[in-house]
């Protein structure tokens, strides 16, 4: 057998082991989806923005330019995509929320926003947690 072949061989029985040893110890389990399934780390994290009155400008303006095609200009959703002022969202921490805009979620229509700078995150975050005040 070539080098190359025997490497993906053992390659692939380490990952096959791996996932079987995941699976055994429920580390493997479905995570909820949406906001819900930020890890509990990451919804203990705090806005450095909350309350910014700039920062939420700024998250306005790129809601305005990332998001309201999907969810529309006042948060409302459409089609598949939800509501920003449903209970999930609004009872969500900004923890929780910066986690679901960095990882997505693909099942759900949700792109990931990784690309997007941490502090434009935030500020989304902050916007998003003055929806009501902000969009009037």
């Amino acid at each position: 057998m070539s080098r190359r072949r025997t490497t993906k061989t053992v390659g692939a029985a380490a990952w096959a082991v791996l996932a079987c040893a995941q699976v055994i110890s429920g580390e493997a389990r479905e995570r909820p989806s949406g906001v819900a399934g930020a890890p509990a780390a990451a919804s203990a994290l705090r806005n450095p923005y909350d309350g910014d009155p700039e920062a939420i400008g700024a998250g306005r303006k790129l809601y305005a330019m990332q998001c309201a095609k999907c969810h529309g200009e006042r948060g409302e959703g459409w089609g598949n995509a939800p509501s920003l002022g449903a209970d999930e969202v609004r009872r969500a921490s900004p923890g929780a929320l910066f986690w679901f805009l960095t990882n997505g979620d693909l099942r759900r229509g949700m792109p990931a926003w990784s690309r997007l700078s941490e502090p434009r995150r935030w500020q989304l975050v902050a916007f998003l947690k003055n929806l009501d005040s902000a969009t009037k």
